[in-house]
């Protein structure tokens, strides 16, 4: 069986590195260890800051610090909570460990609705910099 590529040889090899290069930053991406800064996640007070950009990258970093931590286990309940002044979002979970008990930890998960948050507060304040979507 005979594959013909579409294109010149230089586009194909040029195609060929290009593919082989975005495989190597995905790799490296997917290699790295989430970081994480805050407390021990006791309490929201202690909550644990993952250090990631999107929604589903957070969520993935907690439960892979909640294995790590644990020693494994599996969650039981997510939920998104607030504080009282409603400037910060807390994902709070209850994680059952390889034991069988339940702990509760709290992450602080601002950074993934900062966006959203100062749009509004912008709309609440009457603040015109930016038009509302």
């Amino acid at each position: 069986m005979k594959i013909e590529a579409c294109g010149s040889p230089e586009r194909v090899k040029y195609q060929a590195a290009a593919l082989g290069l975005s495989c190597l930053l995905l790799g490296s991406a997917l290699a790295q260890e989430p970081s994480f800064s805050g407390g021990d996640g006791s309490s929201c007070e202690q909550a644990v800051v993952p250090l990631a950009a999107e929604g589903m990258a957070v969520v993935q970093a907690e439960h892979q610090w909640l294995r790590k931590t644990f020693g494994g286990g599996t969650l039981v309940r997510q939920a998104l909570g607030a504080s009282s002044d409603g400037k910060r979002r807390y994902d709070l979970i209850l994680w059952r460990k390889p034991d069988g008990n339940t702990v509760d930890v709290c992450f602080d998960v601002t950074t993934v609705f900062e966006e959203t948050i100062r749009r509004v507060e912008e709309q609440e304040s009457g603040d015109s910099r930016r038009p509302a979507r």
